[in-house]
């Protein structure tokens, strides 16, 4: 016998048949652990747009790599031919968020442990990671609202009372300050709730004050 034959003999004998009961076993929980990937992602969504189909793909992920993974496993022929087949995939999408590209990672990473077969490092592992990163988020304040940019145009009879109310939000960045003659724009970056934001608005009312705008902004360095 050739040593061809020994070695083709040899991935034969490691041929390993996926029962039904493992592979709906695996989809199903691969795709509980892809939503759960998903409600984390859902929660924590800081972004201008929300993109569903992006959302759905973090479950699709999740499901389709353990797919790959416990079929992979059950032969090593398949296993170089996945290999082979995903080294020319070349994937084009821009991705302009890097937490959307570490939540795509988590799926794949999640759906590659649960096709692996290791069920209870998957759940774990993946409802620790969903936890600790609330908590992060909850720490830094993002759970408890928007950062928004306040432009303020006022006189310089109404300094004193726009940096007394400006004083009273806080914590708040000054993004700008620019003057002519006539009047005065204030931008400043700060987490406001609906109270604050009427505080604001209320400037209004202020012999001096032209204009208050609020406009959301994504951008925030503000922790």
């Amino acid at each position: 016998m050739s040593i061809a034959d020994l070695i083709k003999n040899k991935f034969t004998e490691e041929f390993t048949a996926i029962s039904v009961g493992s592979l709906v076993t695996t989809l199903a929980l691969s795709f509980l652990l892809g939503v759960f990937v998903l409600v984390v992602y859902r929660l924590t969504f800081t972004g201008v747009s929300f993109s569903r189909s992006f959302a759905l793909s973090l479950v699709m992920l999740s499901m389709v790599t353990s797919l790959a993974i416990l079929t992979v496993r059950s032969n090593v022929v398949l296993s170089l031919g996945m290999v082979g087949a995903l080294s020319i995939v070349r994937f084009r999408t821009a991705i302009k968020d890097p937490m959307d590209t570490v939540f795509m990672f988590w799926s794949i990473v999640a759906g590659i442990i649960t096709g692996a077969g290791y069920v209870t490092v998957a759940i774990l592992a993946t409802l620790l990671l969903g936890v600790l990163f609330m908590l992060v988020q909850l720490f830094t304040g993002r759970l408890h609202g928007n950062s928004y940019l306040a432009v303020i145009r006022y006189e310089e009879k109404a300094a004193n009372a726009v940096r007394s109310r400006v004083n009273s939000l806080g914590r708040f960045k000054l993004k700008s300050r620019s003057s002519n003659v006539d009047e005065t724009e204030l931008v400043i970056e700060a987490k406001l709730n609906e109270k604050q934001m009427n505080a604001l608005e209320s400037l209004l009312n202020v012999e001096g004050v032209s204009d208050v705008n609020i406009i959301g902004y994504n951008g925030s360095t503000l922790l």
